[in-house]
């Protein structure tokens, strides 16, 4: 994966979690903003391939602007622990919030696009 198709799909992502989530309810954006924080936004990080599979993680953590979020986020023992079940084990974890946190970053401005189309 390059820079630009990283940063295609994170786009993509934060696009479809922001109109799924409008759309389940009935354009209330606070109801959305809850529904998005509370679950969406995790449990389809959680799936996404390149989470999923080690391959990619590397990938992930080089092209976000977000691969220190983990370590910042959870500390250094969070660090430890998840390296203590492998180095792919903490690949995967640093990806998962690298990619939780970029895709965030857009999920507002995502929102503000269907509220007003609403």
């Amino acid at each position: 994966m390059n820079n630009q198709e990283y940063w295609n799909e994170v786009n993509a992502i934060a696009d479809i979690i922001a109109c799924e989530s409008m759309q389940e309810c009935d354009n209330d954006r606070e109801a959305a903003e809850e529904l998005i924080n509370d679950s969406r936004l995790h449990e389809t990080i959680d799936g996404h391939q390149w989470v999923i599979y080690y391959s990619y993680n590397l990938d992930v953590i080089k092209h976000s602007d977000n691969a220190d979020y983990y370590a910042d986020n959870f500390g250094a023992e969070s660090l430890a622990s998840s390296l203590e079940s492998g180095l792919d084990t903490l690949h995967c974890h640093i990806a998962f919030w690298a990619l939780y946190a970029d895709v965030q970053e857009l999920i507002s401005d995502k929102l503000d696009q269907y509220e007003v189309a609403a």
